[in-house]
């Protein structure tokens, strides 16, 4: 699969927001980033927590 750069803030977005999940949690309902991009979201927002 081709990682869309643009998708890893949107990503990131939808996890901070609480409306996706990072990682599969059992039991929840939650959409769930796609694996080939939970690496570089992950990243994405401990850059962003650090900024803050």
């Amino acid at each position: 699969m081709i990682i869309k750069e643009y998708m890893i803030p949107v990503y990131g977005l939808l996890v901070a927001g609480g409306s996706w999940n990072l990682e599969p949690i059992e039991g929840d309902s939650k959409k769930v980033v796609p694996e080939e991009y939970r690496t570089l979201v992950a990243e994405y927002l401990a850059e962003k927590q650090a900024v803050i």
